[in-house]
């Protein structure tokens, strides 16, 4: 079949899913010209999570300058110097 009329498409969407899903590329159409094409969808990275390393975390933010502010500090001065 060359494609799928935009009705008969919406009828059977769940089996027309089932097979993007199995890998088939599914083309909608509307009038007869094509509208939309149904494509599996990639699979997810499965690149492993990486452990963070947390001395080295806190040998950066150590090494940060300045003094440590609360958030809410840091808000209300940044509130405060664009007020006035």
């Amino acid at each position: 079949m060359d494609g799928f009329n935009l009705t008969d498409a919406e009828k059977s969407l769940s089996e027309l899913v089932d097979r993007a899903e199995a890998g088939e590329t599914i083309d909608i159409l509307r009038d007869g010209k094509l509208v939309a094409k149904l494509v599996p969808a990639e699979p997810p990275d499965e690149t492993p999570k990486r452990r963070v390393d947390t001395d080295a975390l806190r040998q950066h933010l150590e090494s940060q300058s300045g003094p440590m502010v609360a958030s809410g500090q840091v808000v209300r001065i940044m509130r405060d110097k664009a007020r006035y």
